[in-house]
């Protein structure tokens, strides 16, 4: 009897215990369904995000329609003539700036230039005169002529049958009123005896000038050295 009664309080323990669990699991149940309510409510009443629209796109412009472009009518020959008379026909401007330019007198020589052509012309004329042996046109140019330079002269004239000079490399320098000209002088001479000899000599020389009353006169020579006739 006593392990009847136990039995059943036994039973009676658990039924109650079950009852307590099943209790608890419905609430459990129903707690996790409110939630799941809560949650799904929460979810439904939150306002969904807008995402701001993209302009739209702006309509390629229209372009502007070729306009067809019209060839001139060709030209007659006679047009053409006239273009081209035109196009070759100096502009009044031009005339009157070539009229100016040729107007204006070209720049004259500069002084240094002037002796140098001026001793030039010295050393031109005292070839001629040893060739045609002129005293007279020797003395010319020389400064300090006197009765001695004329009388050497006259027997270097005589000692030969023929006098030929020439002069090449010549090479002016000029300062103030006096000027140095060095140059290659290549002189030859034929004696005077029975058998005529030529005798040929090839010089390096240097004439000096001074300027006396505007002219240029020989003032001085000497020999600077012997060259080798080629």
């Amino acid at each position: 009897m006593k392990l009847a009664i136990r039995s059943k309080k036994f039973v009676v323990l658990c039924l109650g215990a079950a009852v307590m669990a099943a209790g608890l699991m419905g609430a459990c149940s129903k707690k996790g369904k409110e939630q799941d309510i809560t949650i799904t409510l929460k979810t439904e009443g939150t306002a969904p995000v807008r995402t701001a629209a993209a302009p739209p796109a702006p309509a390629p412009a229209q372009q502007p329609a070729v306009q067809e472009q019209r060839r001139p009518a060709p030209r007659t020959r006679k047009e053409v003539r006239e273009i081209r008379h035109e196009q070759a026909a100096p502009r009044p401007e031009r005339q009157v700036q070539e009229k100016v330019a040729s107007a204006a007198p070209p720049p004259g020589p500069s002084p240094q230039e002037i002796a140098q052509e001026q001793i030039l012309a010295i050393i031109g004329r005292q070839k001629q005169a040893m060739v045609t042996k002129n005293v007279q046109l020797a003395l010319q140019d020389v400064a300090g002529n006197n009765d001695q330079n004329r009388q050497a002269l006259e027997d270097y004239f005589s000692r030969y049958d023929k006098i030929d000079v020439s002069f090449s490399n010549i090479s002016i320098n000029v300062a103030g009123t006096s000027a140095i000209a060095v140059m290659n002088q290549r002189t030859s001479i034929v004696t005077k005896s029975l058998i005529p000899q030529t005798i040929t000599e090839l010089t390096k020389v240097q004439w000096t000038f001074i300027q006396e009353n505007g002219h240029w006169l020989i003032s001085g020579t000497q020999i600077l050295s012997k060259l080798k006739d080629k």
